[in-house]
């Protein structure tokens, strides 16, 4: 070993012209220690490595606020609030105005209902609770009649009273008799009646002959609202359906035919019963008079002559009736 240090190399590098010496001693490494004593190398290095960092100002630290905890035994209740809250108003609201609305609909129709009397069906007869005193100090109320139909003897339609008045005492100066119904806004002029439209023809042919020009048709007068008494409404009721069977016993009369006796003795029991009837208002009991007469006109009819009367009272009853 002594002798090896004293053959020891030298190494002389020039650098810029001048001569540096280095003493330097080579040294031998084993390869497989070069790694550890490389590495043992960067590790010296790496210790005497000072890491500076920047001067920052440091901030405040932030303020927190106290948080409260529960135990799960002593949590709080939640509140429950309705969702359908506001829906639940509304429908309310909307619930009361229409009790309200209905209440006071009521009331003003049962007002309407008590002063006017109720509708009632074309083809009956109707009571109301209206009740007041006719003439003839009866109790009345409103009632319905039903549509009346004859056959007539048509003289002329007329458009004015004044003008149709005027062809009526024309014809009663020929001792014709004649009545006028006010229908549908026009005055119509009749001549005569029958119970069907067979007879009424005839009796026009008869008519015409005489130089009267007449038109044979059959005649409804609509149905209609009166007040009347409960008597008076059997009247009507019972009185319409024998001007009929009377109608026809003379308009063939009036041709030179005579009732069977059947029809004659029918007429008399319907008669007796409507002379039975109290009628109170005026209208009313006129056509009670001309119907009886013309009913026991009809039960002693002989000749045309008798049968022209007939026709006369019955004219007086439709124009009458036309009238209510």
């Amino acid at each position: 070993m002594g002798n090896r240090e004293k053959n020891d190399k030298k190494i002389s590098i020039k650098i810029n012209g001048e001569k540096t010496k280095f003493d330097e001693d080579l040294l031998v490494y084993d390869w497989k220690m070069g790694e550890s004593e490389t590495a043992a190398g960067e590790e010296a290095k790496d210790d005497g490595f000072d890491w500076i960092l920047p001067d920052e100002e440091a901030e405040p630290p932030q303020e927190y606020k106290k948080i409260n905890y529960v135990t799960g035994s002593k949590k709080k209740k939640k509140s429950f609030t309705n969702p359908f809250k506001d829906s639940v108003n509304l429908i309310m609201s909307l619930i009361g105005a229409i009790v309200v609305g209905a209440v006071l609909g009521f009331g003003t129709l049962k007002v309407i209902t008590t002063t006017d009397g109720p509708a009632a069906p074309a083809s009956t007869f109707q009571e109301d609770t209206t009740a007041g005193k006719t003439d003839g100090q009866q109790s009345v109320a409103a009632v319905e009649l039903k549509d009346f139909s004859t056959s007539i003897l048509q003289g002329g339609v007329f458009s004015t009273e004044e003008s149709m008045n005027a062809m009526k005492d024309s014809l009663t100066s020929k001792g014709l008799p004649s009545a006028s119904v006010d229908k549908d806004g026009q005055f119509f002029l009749l001549l005569g009646v029958s119970g069907d439209l067979e007879t009424a023809k005839t009796l026009g042919t008869k008519l015409k002959d005489d130089g009267v020009d007449v038109y044979a048709k059959d005649f409804v007068l609509g149905s209609k609202g009166i007040n009347a008494s409960k008597e008076e409404k059997t009247f009507l009721e019972k009185g319409n359906a024998l001007f009929s069977t009377i109608a026809q016993a003379s308009s063939s009369g009036m041709v030179g035919g005579t009732p069977d006796d059947k029809t004659l003795k029918t007429i008399q029991t319907d008669i007796k019963e409507l002379e039975g009837i109290k009628v109170g208002q005026k209208s009313i009991v006129s056509m009670k008079k001309s119907l009886v007469d013309a009913g026991n006109l009809a039960a002693a009819m002989k000749s045309p002559e008798d049968a022209q009367k007939i026709q006369e009272e019955l004219l007086s009853y439709l124009q009458l009736y036309g009238g209510l």
